[in-house]
Order: C-alpha cells, then structure tokens, then sequence
C-alpha cells in the first residue's frame, strides 16, 4: 500500500506528508472483541486500518495508527474482549485529535470499524462544539439512522446485489468476505457458524432500549451466514466503499464553510 501511514514517516517527511495532504488527517477506530471461531478478535481494526490506507491511496492524506478501543460493553461475556470505559473513550479521542491537530492535521477524518461506535462517534464530534478548537473532527457515518442498516457512505443497492443473506451485523457473510478480501490468512472458514439468525427476546417490549439489546438478539454475539462469505464478493463492496470515502475526503479537503461556522458558533457562546 501507498498511504502515507503515520508511524513510517520520519520527521522531514512528517511535514511534506502534512502539506501533501492539506491537513487532512484519516483516524480509523476498531476494537478487540469476539468475531465468532472464523475471524481474529482484531478484525475491524484490521478493515478500518486497512479502508484508511486505500483511501489514501485514493485521495491523499496522513493515516493514523488504528486505535483499538470503542463502545462495545455487549461483547464482555465472549473471550477476548476489551471494553473501555466511555468516559476515557471521549477523552482519549480528545486528546488523540489534539495532538493530530497540534501537528499541523486540522481536517480530522473519523472512519469506524466497528458497528457499536454508531451512538459515541456523533456524541464525541457533538461534545466538541463549544471547545474552540484549532481543529475539526469529521465523523463518516457508515450506517445511516437504523442501527442494524447498511447505509451512510455505503451503497445499500449494491449490498443486496453482493450478499445472499439478508441477516447481517457481525462476523457475517458481509463482514467474513471482507476479511477474505484484505486479510484470508486470519480467515478459519472451516470454523465459520453454519447459520446465526436474529432472536426476538424482548420482542413484547417494542420501541425500547435496554442493556441486553444486542445480547437478546444475538446470544452468540455472531449475526448471519458467514460460511457464504466470498474474497470476491468482499472486494466488490469494499470498492464502493473506498470510492465513497475517497470522495468524501476529497470535499473534506476543500470545504471552507465547516471551519467558518464553528468559529462563528464559539464566538456566539462566549459572545465574543
């Protein structure tokens, strides 16, 4: 891969990298959490890591190193999992995008591998309104407003043209033939779960929100047919993804507005 990747410049290229890229800077978040017996606890680090990097390829920009926290309390029960507190998730990101902004990136590109980070994502950009920063963070919405829905940047269209099942969410046939696209040496087919349909636990509990939400639908925290997964069938949606993704960086990078109106927005809190 051609990405400029952060932790591979020296300091004179770190600054050329800084100006070839305009100041846009890609942050690509995953976790470290249970993704059935087929795929690697790390498996949306590896596909946020590695969409940051195509993306790149596309449309320049300064990758940073994929950070491995994200909002995923309901895989706690499953091995390997590491949750972190919400409270140190919004001050790491903070600080994390500080420091990207103190050295001169101050177009902050979020990306998520990680489908549990759909509600802390937009709270974290959201919670930065009134803190007159030198920078702005972009947070690329994957999913759209359903929570379990394909959507956002990606191409619903296209999905159900690609993928043969219709159940999906994690460690699925979507999820698998990426993985089989980008990483196949990390890929067990042959431990791949035959079939993991959506359960309806609290189905007489209808427009609620509890704790067990993701664990009264998928006890196994698994969700669809990962044995259709396909290396060709995850390459024809990770195009798409990294077409949409490299044209939003692209008006990332020439916006003049977004900036403008977070000054005037501070400037009205503290009527300056």
């Amino acid at each position: 891969m051609g990405a400029v990747q952060w932790q591979e410049l020296t300091a004179a290229a770190f600054e050329a990298a800084v100006q070839s890229a305009q100041g846009v800077c890609i942050l690509p978040l995953g976790v470290l959490e249970y993704h059935g017996n087929h795929l690697p606890m790390g498996t949306d680090m590896y596909r946020a890591h590695r969409m940051a990097c195509d993306v790149a390829d596309r449309e320049a920009a300064v990758v940073f190193p994929v950070l491995p926290f994200g909002s995923n309390w309901e895989a706690r029960p499953y091995p390997g999992a590491v949750a972190t507190d919400n409270n140190l998730l919004f001050a790491l990101l903070e600080q994390v995008c500080d420091e990207i902004g103190r050295n001169g990136l101050k177009k902050i590109v979020i990306i998520s591998g990680h489908g549990g980070n759909k509600w802390l994502l937009p709270q974290f950009v959201m919670q930065l309104v009134d803190k007159g920063k030198d920078y702005l963070p972009f947070y690329c919405n994957a999913r759209g407003a359903d929570p379990d829905a394909v959507g956002g940047y990606m191409d619903i269209e296209l999905f159900n043209r690609t993928f043969e099942s219709q159940d999906y969410g994690h460690a699925c046939e979507w999820e698998t033939s990426e993985m089989l696209h980008i990483r196949p040496d990390l890929v067990r087919m042959e431990d791949a779960d035959v079939d993991l349909p959506p359960q309806d636990r609290l189905a007489h509990l209808p427009n609620t929100y509890t704790p067990m939400d993701w664990f009264s639908r998928q006890p196994e925290l698994g969700r669809g047919t990962p044995g259709l997964a396909t290396a060709a069938k995850g390459q024809t949606f990770w195009d798409q993804q990294v077409t949409s993704l490299a044209e939003l960086v692209r008006a990332i990078k020439q916006d003049a507005v977004a900036h403008q109106l977070y000054d005037e927005f501070n400037r009205q809190i503290y009527r300056r």
